[in-house]
């Protein structure tokens, strides 16, 4: 009786031993796995860290200033600026040489009023006042001193007439055909028949006045059909 109850107190132990180092096992195993998952947590964490950390010095390196890199968009607007300056320059070269290229008015009226008056300063048949219909002025003259007409072609006296006659006829000198130019009564005065030649059946006749230190003026136009035959 006392050996099978030491026997089974044997195997008591022993099993609860055995039950022992099973569930140390476990508790190991379990350990282990705690260590395992805690280890992989770490890593993962530790690599996370370092490719953020990667990530923050590329991007350091990139634009120390830690500010987004505009470079590149900052260049294609100077850029841009640049093109729209330069057209503008362009432009207001265009619209320069436009300027130069055409007068202005004033440029204009001043050209009109030169063209009143020939190289020597002479009334012409450009003036306003010209034509049969004109008011018209003296032609201007270069004669100094007392005045004495003349009859004679080519002397300065018969040129101012002539210039005289263009003037009160508003006949260019490219198209007037001087008929015959003479005394018009008296020493001060002129008579002169003048037209185109496709007109000479139906000329004008132009009386002049000679006007001290200012030229000869003509003071009447008329036409008078036959006068140049």
């Amino acid at each position: 009786m006392r050996d099978n109850f030491s026997s089974s107190r044997y195997a008591r132990t022993k099993k609860n031993k055995k039950q022992t180092l099973i569930l140390n096992i476990l508790i190991g195993i379990v350990f282990i796995g705690i260590l395992a998952v805690g280890a992989s947590m770490l890593i993962g964490d530790d690599e996370s860290a370092t490719e953020q950390s990667n990530q923050e010095n590329s991007a350091s390196v990139s634009d120390p200033n830690g500010q987004p890199d505009d470079s590149s968009n900052d260049e294609n607007t100077d850029k841009q600026a640049t093109g729209d300056e330069e057209s503008k320059e362009n432009e207001d070269k265009t619209d320069s040489e436009s300027q130069k290229d055409e007068p202005s008015v004033k440029e204009e009226e001043d050209s009109s009023d030169s063209s009143s008056e020939d190289q020597e300063g002479y009334k012409t048949y450009k003036d306003e006042t010209a034509g049969p219909d004109g008011d018209w002025e003296p032609v201007g003259t270069e004669q100094e001193g007392a005045h004495q007409s003349s009859f004679e072609k080519g002397t300065t006296d018969w040129k101012e007439k002539e210039k005289a006659l263009q003037y009160a006829t508003g006949l260019s000198p490219d198209e007037i055909e001087y008929w015959w130019i003479g005394n018009g009564g008296s020493p001060t005065t002129a008579k002169g028949i003048v037209s185109t030649a496709a007109e000479k059946d139906n000329p004008y006749v132009v009386m002049l006045e000679w006007v001290e230190g200012e030229g000869w003026k003509p003071t009447s136009v008329t036409r008078e059909p036959g006068a140049a035959n």
